[in-house]
């Protein structure tokens, strides 16, 4: 593993990471990610034992799609609820930016509320007339992982489920879709992912750039999008 030096604009927020799990306690896990160290992008963590991670270890798929919704310019905040191991987490995934605009690093909060859920089921079906449809939070399954690769192999999965075919049944342009898909989930922010998911699908790695050379290409933001995946490779991500 290539270590790269801590960006000196994480170093005001060291403290805040241990502040806010002081303030919230121990089932408040606060997580700091510099981009710049990608795919190892933890560099602070406080209660990682909510989902089993420390300092060196990788994002997860929707920190990763956190980060390219805002390097395209959309919420610096975003709030979703997910579940690792059985536990219920309110998430919260903050981007950091400089004064030009640029993302330089995402603080993420993952409150284990399992117990407030738990109480929430068991209060509705005591004062439930008849029976209690559907689930009281919905939740999504966020991928935690010690290794990139498993969360790159997670993010194809769940699209290869959502789709509904095995590689070999599906056509071009399904497979594009997938590549599409996984390019709006920044699974491409992480370096070699491409020959990841083209021994997934199927393809070349040749095929995955041609693919995502295409996708970009009618979009309006396209080029900013590259000029971002340059300055994620010389940030030892790509």
């Amino acid at each position: 593993m290539v270590k790269h030096p801590l960006d000196s604009r994480m170093r005001p927020f060291l403290p805040l990471v241990r502040g806010l799990a002081e303030m919230f306690g121990p089932d408040c896990e606060v997580v700091l990610h510099d981009v710049g160290r990608l795919p190892h992008s933890i560099v602070a963590i406080e209660n990682g034992d909510i989902t089993g991670r420390g300092v060196g270890d990788v994002p997860t798929d929707l920190m990763l799609r956190s980060l390219r919704a805002a390097s395209e310019g959309g919420p610096d905040v975003r709030l979703y609820v997910t579940s690792s191991d059985g536990k219920v987490l309110k998430s919260l995934a903050v981007s950091l930016r400089d004064a030009d605009g640029e993302v330089f690093g995402i603080l993420g909060l993952n409150f284990d509320v399992s117990g407030v859920v738990q109480s929430q089921r068991t209060l509705a079906n005591l004062t439930a007339v008849g029976s209690v449809g559907g689930d009281t939070v919905p939740e999504t399954e966020e991928i935690f992982a010690d290794d990139i690769r498993d969360v790159v192999a997670g993010m194809v999965a769940k699209i290869l489920q959502e789709v509904g075919k095995t590689p070999a049944a599906m056509s071009r342009e399904e497979k594009m879709d997938v590549v599409k898909r996984l390019e709006e989930r920044g699974a491409f922010l992480v370096k070699r992912s491409a020959e990841q998911v083209a021994e997934a699908l199927d393809l070349s790695r040749y095929t995955i750039f041609s693919y995502l050379k295409e996708i970009r290409r009618p979009e309006a933001g396209g080029s900013r999008r590259a000029a971002g995946a340059s300055t994620a490779r010389r940030g030892g991500k790509a």
